[in-house]
């Protein structure tokens, strides 16, 4: 085991400090033999391509020529040239195919990879990042990848083959007219250079203004609601003009450069034009080149030309693939906790059922307080909870019930030697294996959208375990769910809409009850799951609940009496401290604060009724 978690943490290194010259050469070898295919093709066609302007010149030089012998040698070159291009369009369909299909294969292994890659990262990660910017790489920045991967890698060869090649016949033809004809390449290359440096700096900024805007969108849609609630609609509209202004206002200075600086090449591919015909026509009256020669030259010069017109893209792709991996790196190359890329195999896992959960001496602060003074959340706390126990947690807004729930199921990152699943250290269980033994129900349940019976399977399709469908009725009928089900329309296939948005909060709630309830655990973690319902159905939930779970362990967190009275012990949590524990009718007795937000509570429940 130590020796497996050397290699995973030195494969984790290797990945957080890979370079970028590494990234690209990574990616560019899963797809090496179609590249590698891809190389020929483009280089056999651009031979072609230099050779047929040759059968060109012959066949235009036997025009003159009125001899048996000549009008022979014209067929033969012109049959030379049908066929040389048939061949060329062929071949160049094929690299085109394998060229392009790697960057469509590359943005495919990339979304999986930065996904992995985003659920194994710790929640101080996301903390960082926003949703919207992480959608906005994944979408925009990966499309540029694609690009850089695809027909940046098809034009690049395409341009060095055409550069290499069309120069050396032109050299054969005329070597004072191929040098005349590169002096207009070389100024608009110097001018070319000014804009690329430019662009590149705007096209950094371009994708961060769509990250900006993606996160806002997401924020503003998230609280839509609210937004209508409050009639903050104008001040929204307002906050997002100014986010797309930004993005217009780097878009505009783009386009303007990619209007002046781009078609520079393409200029002195027309100023080369004019060049060869003004010096070819000299030569050709001092009879140092032939018509042929000359319309031979002038084809090479379009096959020359037609790469200096790619150039502007290739830069532009080539930068939006620079600056997309920049982006990308920022999630892959954040380092993983060693332990989350370890998996216990089946003995160690049926070793560890039905442990008991220690809790030592725990205590956490946020890493991100202000004024870097780290203010205590929890403080020193001590419990267990053993196998099928039934435990609760009481504690008023801000005692830090939650910080609690996310300590125990791992979410936040702890201190070695505080929370023990029997004699395990859960630091030194991967986050996957944990959730194995413990399932947390959250009071704000994520719901996908899709039928009610896929979002109550699903717990059971992440642990490859089938439910059937009795299974799902019962329970459905344990979390009280069942007769709201047989309302709707469609049972248990009705869509539940985005978010669970066609729920009620007390339904949304009830549901990913009976989500967990659907596979076993050691260990379910109900955080404040019943506040939306009323307490006749809480009680009913719960005695549902732990009928359901017999033999297993439960922690119920609640601000309500009402939801803990029936547990096996009951611990009250007041500003990260636990100041009692005991039984519902010990804490009566001799907990002040458990009695009076007992009483309390019961004043409220008889005002309702």
């Amino acid at each position: 085991m130590p020796a497996l978690l050397s290699i995973h943490q030195s494969v984790i290194k290797a990945l957080r400090l890979m370079t970028k010259s590494k990234f690209i050469l990574h990616y560019f070898l899963l797809n090496k033999f179609s590249y590698l295919f891809a190389i020929v093709c483009i280089f056999v066609v651009n031979y072609l391509q230099v050779e047929i302007p040759r059968y060109i010149q012959l066949a235009v030089d036997l025009l003159n020529e009125s001899t048996l012998a000549s009008k022979q040698g014209l067929v033969e070159n012109v049959q030379w040239v049908i066929a040389l291009s048939v061949v060329m369009v062929v071949i160049r369909i094929l690299s085109r195919v394998y060229s392009l299909n790697p960057g469509r294969i590359t943005e495919a292994t990339l979304k999986n990879d930065i996904f992995q890659r985003l659920n194994r990262l710790p929640s101080t990660f996301h903390a960082q990042f926003a949703s919207g910017k992480l959608i906005s790489i994944i979408n925009n920045d990966l499309n540029g990848i694609r690009l850089f991967y695809g027909i940046g890698f098809l034009q690049l060869f395409n341009i060095l083959f055409a550069l290499s090649l069309t120069p050396i016949w032109m050299w054969k033809i005329s070597p004072a007219l191929t040098l005349y004809s590169v002096i207009p390449i070389i100024i608009a290359s110097i001018i070319f250079r000014i804009g690329f440096r430019r662009l590149r700096a705007l096209q950094a900024e371009r994708l961060t203004r769509l990250q900006d805007l993606s996160e806002q969108l997401m924020n503003y849609l998230g609280g839509i609601d609210l937004i209508k609630n409050q009639q903050m609609g104008e001040w929204v509209t307002s906050e997002l003009n100014e986010v797309n202004r930004r993005l217009f206002d780097c878009t505009m200075k783009i386009a303007k450069i990619q209007t002046i600086f781009m078609p520079i090449l393409d200029y002195a591919n027309h100023f080369m034009k004019v060049l060869i015909l003004g010096l070819g026509g000299y030569y050709l009256l001092q009879e140092k080149l032939s018509i042929g020669e000359i319309t031979a030259f002038l084809s090479y010069s379009v096959l020359l030309a037609i790469p200096l017109m790619h150039l502007g893209r290739i830069v532009t792709v080539y930068q939006m693939g620079m600056i997309s991996i920049d982006s990308v790196q920022n999630i892959l190359n954040n380092e993983v906790p060693s332990t989350d890329l370890l998996r216990m195999d089946i003995d160690q896992k049926s070793a560890l059922r039905k442990s008991t959960l220690l809790v030592k001496n725990l205590s956490y602060c946020y890493p991100s307080a202000t004024n870097g003074q780290s203010e205590m959340v929890l403080k020193d706390l001590n419990f267990s909870i053993e196998p099928g126990e039934k435990v609760g947690v009481l504690g008023s807004i801000g005692a830090g019930k939650s910080t609690l729930v996310n300590c125990l199921n791992h979410h936040l990152s702890l201190q070695a030697g505080q929370i023990f699943w029997g004699n395990k250290d859960i630091t030194q269980v991967s986050r996957q294996d944990w959730r194995s033994y413990v399932r947390t129900i959250t009071q704000d349940p994520f719901l996908f959208s899709d039928t009610i019976s896929e979002n109550v399977k699903f717990g059971s399709k992440q642990q490859d375990q089938a439910a059937d469908q009795l299974d799902m009725e019962q329970v459905l009928e344990l979390s009280q769910l069942s007769e709201d089900v047989r309302r709707f329309s469609d049972g248990d296939q009705t869509l539940v809409g985005e978010k669970g948005i066609m729920l009620s909060g007390g339904q949304k709630q009830r549901l990913s009850i009976a989500r967990a309830l659907l596979t076993p655990s050691d260990l379910i973690i109900m955080d404040n799951v019943l506040s939306a319902v009323d307490y006749e159905t809480e009680r009913t939930i719960l005695k549902g609940v732990f009928n359901r779970i017999e033999g297993q362990s439960l922690l119920v967190v609640s601000h309500r009496v009402s939801a803990l009275e029936y547990m096996d012990k009951i611990l009250v949590l007041e500003q990260g401290e636990i100041i009692a524990r005991g039984t519902h009718a010990q804490l009566l007795e001799s907990s002040s604060y458990y009695r009076h937000t007992w009483q309390l509570q019961q004043h409220e429940t008889e005002d309702s009724a």
